[in-house]
């Protein structure tokens, strides 16, 4: 039962988040380690035991807190696959699955109670492999599994390697300070030697060679800036989810994103790589910009075909 449990600590590790449903599996699999090696009754939690554990304090009911049934069972639903593959591939033979008991209506003194018990892994068919593309019966659509590469698994450029730690940055306070200050510094560089290029040309005097540089570096090197290394940033921390840089990632290395994730107070950078099968030829899909039908959207393109197998891509549920 231990190995079941770290099993849902670790999938949860692999997925930082701040979602009030994530921090209650968090601290349901937290608390549960503590007793996992004591009988099943021992390790049922109320809801006060979980909001303690998840140092939650909050002068509402515990039970309109954590509320199971609005937020943390539809949370758990919508990933249970995705903790059933993340078993298997530990090598497992039990994935962890949520026990809970409801005392009917009226029952006073009787609270709901909330546990984690070991399920068999269910069998594969070989009709329906795991994170493979196939046809939903019932809306007819093509659905598609993307798989995730992560924890170094994407290779940094040598000159910035020693920012990603195991593939990620965490980001304290004074990090995300110096961010702002650089961007502000780099910005306002740029928008000051343009000026002093506009004023200098301003002068009355023959247009020569220099000078036409020197006007073409007053739109080139803003606007070099801003694409190059402003506008990723600001749209990192509005968008959760960036192509990364070219000059980020290493030459070899297959198209990467750079991923946001915020968990309290804890901001985490990570470089990443979403794949999945292409369901009509069978090549690898990686994410590209979605310009310009979607506009600062990822999409799905095959890497065969980029401009005809085109797939949607939703971050949370990995599949679309």
């Amino acid at each position: 039962m231990r190995e079941v449990i770290q099993c849902l600590i670790d999938w949860l590790e692999s997925i930082p988040s701040d979602e009030k449903s994530h921090r209650i599996l968090r601290a349901l699999a937290e608390e549960s380690l503590k007793k996992a090696d004591f009988e099943e009754k021992i390790r049922r939690f109320t809801n006060k035991d979980i909001a303690a554990a998840a140092g939650e304090i909050t002068n509402e009911p515990a039970n309109k807190w954590v509320d199971w049934n609005q937020s943390v069972l539809p949370y758990w639903n919508t990933r249970k696959e995705r903790i059933i593959e993340f078993a298997r591939k530990q090598g497992l033979n039990s994935y962890p699955n949520l026990g809970y008991f409801i005392p009917p209506k009226g029952g006073r003194g009787n609270e709901s109670r909330y546990w984690l018990v070991a399920e068999p892994l269910p069998e594969i068919n070989d009709e329906e492999q795991p994170f493979q593309s196939h046809i939903d019966k019932a809306t007819g659509q093509t659905t598609i599994h993307y798989e995730i590469v992560e924890e170094d698994g994407v290779k940094a450029v040598w000159c910035v390697k020693w920012l990603f730690h195991r593939g990620q940055i965490r980001l304290s306070s004074w990090h995300i300070w110096a961010i702002l200050i650089w961007l502000f510094i780099l910005g306002g560089g740029t928008v000051a030697l343009s000026y002093i290029s506009w004023i200098t040309l301003s002068l009355p005097k023959p247009v020569t060679t220099r000078e036409l540089t020197m006007i073409l570096s007053i739109f080139v090197f803003p606007y070099a800036t801003w694409v190059l290394a402003i506008r990723p940033w600001i749209r990192l921390f509005d968008d959760r989810i960036v192509l990364a840089p070219e000059l980020l990632v290493a030459i070899k290395e297959k198209p990467a994103q750079l991923e946001l994730f915020r968990d309290g107070d804890l901001r985490l950078i990570r470089l990443v790589r979403y794949t999945a099968p292409c369901p009509v030829c069978g090549a690898t899909i990686y994410l590209d910009d979605g310009s310009p039908d979607y506009p600062r959207r990822l999409v799905g393109r095959c890497y065969e075909s980029p401009r005809e197998h085109i797939f949607r891509f939703d971050r949370e549920t990995q599949k679309v």
